[in-house]
């Protein structure tokens, strides 16, 4: 979490954020806010009665979209009330302007719901409310990805009250230029590109280039908020290429997608081609021997326990997101929560009517998950440890086109150096003039 002292500590405020991943988002800007918030959500999810009463006590307010409910749509003067009345009593609200969760790197169009809101509470308090809107910008590592990294970084509070003249004047222009000012925030507050076509060289830069980057500038690798500046610096940059320098942005690409091609064909990484790739030493060598050998019994039976269920709630979550990438994690982990609870219980239910010692049982079902986050990161190891070993066959049997790779990625890395530099020169003598 970055700038969370941006954030009001009392007070009406609408936390506006980009949404990458359905489910996680909210939670996330929830729990880094450090204020109680209420969510606005589809009117689809409000699928019974139950689930309105349930959603209602958590403070989730239903929102009737053309596409959704189209016959509704003039509920939503009751979505507008309760967000009134929310931002009266000094509640969060939390909105997310694009209308729909996607993970691509892109700001979509920002819709003005969240300066219609903001800017009606405050005509409806004769603009005596105060509300802020705080944007917060959400960056994964891999947002359709399962325990992946996420950095939050919250932007500068847009004071509604400030735009009291002009909607006054003109509401429609107000709520325009508030909502403008929320997707400025947003593309700076995130790793997302202007262009979705430059979405796959953006990865591809971050691949190879990086943590070069990152050594080069003495920044941390391990702080996410270089790592953010680091991205935000490569796609700075990547935007003025393909702007002043086309044809160079253009041959670049290129080299950029034949050497990573040749990295799938060979199935190899591009760190194991890395200048600052620690070498394995015979002493590292026998220490994964030994953690492989010792570690097995204990994979193996995490994986008896946890196997089953994790492969099925993946491949639910696949069939039940129909194409919709961005549910996939949120689907993950719903059907995941239920299909674990039930087959946790099974196993317990077996055990304990073979072992009939209520402590026993407990301590069998303490052993869950901690040897299932064994298993994941022992196969991550073991899956590490078998790239090392093909990288060495590699080096015996095809030695010459594993140099022809490496003369490659060091003619790729010298070039984007020389870049670098030209970017450098030409950001100082703006700044100079």
């Amino acid at each position: 979490v970055e700038n969370q002292d941006r954030v009001p500590k009392k007070g009406p405020v609408i936390f506006a954020a980009n949404h990458p991943n359905t489910m996680m988002d909210p939670l996330i800007v929830a729990a880094s806010c450090g204020r109680r918030v209420s969510f606005l959500a589809k009117s689809t999810l409000f699928l019974n009665s139950m689930a309105s009463r349930l959603l209602s006590m958590i403070g989730i307010i239903p929102v009737y979209r053309k596409s959704d409910a189209k016959d509704d749509m003039h509920r939503n003067e009751e979505m507008f009330s309760a967000t009134y009345r929310h931002l009266e009593r000094n509640h969060g609200l939390l909105i997310f302007p694009e209308g729909a969760s996607t993970p691509e790197r892109i700001i979509h169009k920002i819709k003005t719901g969240a300066a219609r809101i903001g800017l009606g509470a405050e005509e409806k308090n004769d603009f005596l409310l105060n509300v802020q809107i705080v944007p917060a910008g959400i960056n994964y590592s891999a947002s359709t990805k399962f325990r992946s990294d996420v950095h939050c970084r919250f932007g500068r509070p847009i004071k509604l009250m400030d735009y009291k003249e002009k909607y006054q004047k003109d509401n429609w222009l107000a709520v325009e230029e508030v909502t403008n000012q929320i997707r400025k925030a947003l593309e700076k507050l995130t790793t997302t590109v202007s262009d979705k076509a430059d979405e796959d060289i953006l990865k591809s830069l971050e691949s190879i280039y990086k943590k070069e980057l990152t050594v080069n500038l003495g920044m941390d690798k391990k702080s996410k908020s270089d790592d953010f500046n680091i991205s935000k610096g490569i796609i700075k940059a990547l935007e003025w290429f393909s702007k002043n320098k086309p044809k160079w942005t253009l041959d670049m690409k290129q080299s950029i997608y034949s050497y990573i091609n040749m990295l799938d064909r060979l199935n190899i990484r591009d760190e194991f081609l890395s200048t600052g790739q620690s070498k394995i030493t015979f002493f590292r060598r026998i220490q994964s021997w030994l953690f492989l050998i010792i570690g097995f019994p204990v994979f193996v039976y995490g994986v008896i326990i946890n196997y089953l269920p994790y492969k099925i709630s993946g491949h639910l979550a696949v069939w039940a997101v129909k194409g919709n990438i961005a549910d996939i994690s949120s689907k993950k982990m719903l059907i995941g929560l239920g299909f674990f609870v039930f087959w946790y219980s099974l196993l317990l239910l077996l055990f304990h009517s073979t072992s009939f010692e209520l402590i026993w049982t407990i301590l069998f079902f303490a052993t869950f998950i901690p040897a299932g986050n064994f298993s994941l990161y022992y196969f991550r190891k073991a899956k590490n440890y078998q790239q090392h070993i093909r990288f060495l066959t590699i080096f015996y049997q095809k030695r010459i086109l594993l140099y022809e790779l490496i003369e490659k990625r060091l003619s790729i890395i010298n070039e984007l150096n020389r870049a670098k530099d030209d970017y450098f020169a030409q950001l100082d003598k703006n700044d100079n003039n």
